[in-house]
């Protein structure tokens, strides 16, 4: 089974202006609200298919957003453990100005978790997983949790005998990753904060950095649209996509890597999960709201080259 711990859920709402006027009245054109978060976002791969993998989400679910987005699970059919929580459930919001090609994204913080609602929560995890599941921690950690959270999760779960994989970022990625869970998903800022350089360097001290990195974890660099860089297993490899005519690249990154472990975990090589976990994401670029089309899928998976650069 596949578990997507998505502790900072949202209501995503995307509203469409033909134009956005600055200090004026700005009318939209039309608005839609999805189930949000990066770990629903996981799961997008996960939906677009009649046949799914076994999956389950765990999450923290309050207030009026909280009820709403519980009746999209339930209408969607996401086998969802919902913790209830007393406060409410963060709204995110993306303003796209059509004119301009323009997405400006606006995400709340989240609301503060209560320690009894994080114990039920984290007590429901444990009993749900089992050894051999993988166990994906997707996101930011709202208020109330301390930032170690991910980290004793992960070293409890792997103890167990789970695969677990993070994908966060500031200071829940510098902890959890000392849990050297089985898989660790950064971009390229990330990666290089984590190993003391700047932004501005390039994609060879990435490789190079990535190289002599000394960890059990496999690792995944992602770069945009430069496409990846992964290490599995002490291989190393480099995933270069296509160029497209991109429209909002929100969620690619966590549609990729629901793609990968669910591929991983229907028995394909690491290069394929790789490259269909590229083609999914390619495929969400080409919208204004996080959306795969299998078509797109298709046709992007012989224009994406996978080359083994290093390792054993």
């Amino acid at each position: 089974m596949i578990h997507i711990v998505c502790p900072n859920p949202a209501l995503d709402r995307t509203i469409h202006l033909e134009n956005f006027h600055h200090n004026d009245v700005s009318r939209a054109k039309y608005s839609k609200d999805l189930l949000g978060g990066k770990g629903f976002n996981v799961l997008r791969s996960f939906l677009v298919h009649k046949q799914r993998p076994d999956f389950q989400v765990h999450t923290f679910l309050g207030g009026y957003t909280g009820n709403y987005l519980q009746e999209m699970i339930e209408k969607t059919g996401i086998d969802c453990n919902v913790t209830t929580i007393h406060d409410t459930t963060r709204i995110c919001s993306a303003i796209v100005d059509e004119e301009k090609n323009h997405v400006h994204l606006i995400n709340e913080s989240g609301p503060i978790i209560r320690e009894k609602e994080k114990d039920t929560f984290v007590d429901g995890l444990k009993q749900s997983v089992k050894a051999n599941d993988y166990v994906i921690f997707s996101g930011s950690i709202p208020q109330g949790i301390e930032k170690d959270f991910y980290y004793r999760l992960i070293r409890s779960l792997e103890n167990k005998g789970a695969k677990c994989i993070l994908d966060t970022s500031g200071t829940f990625l510098k902890e959890g990753i000392k849990a050297e869970g089985w898989l660790i998903k950064v971009n390229k800022s990330e990666f290089l904060e984590l190993r003391g350089h700047s932004e501005d360097c390039g994609e060879r001290v990435v490789e190079e950095e990535l190289q002599s990195l000394k960890t059990s974890s496999n690792i995944i660099v992602t770069l945009g649209s430069e496409g990846s860089l992964a290490k599995f297993n002490n291989q190393m490899f480099k995933i270069t996509l296509p160029k497209i005519d991109a429209k909002n690249a929100t969620a690619s990154g966590d549609i990729f890597l629901g793609a990968l472990v669910k591929n991983i975990d229907s028995d394909r090589s690491i290069e394929e999960s790789l490259r269909m976990a590229s083609a999914y994401s390619l495929s969400n670029c080409l919208y204004w709201n996080p959306h795969i089309n299998l078509d797109d899928v298709k046709h992007y998976q012989s224009l994406i080259n996978i080359s083994k650069i290093g390792g054993q």
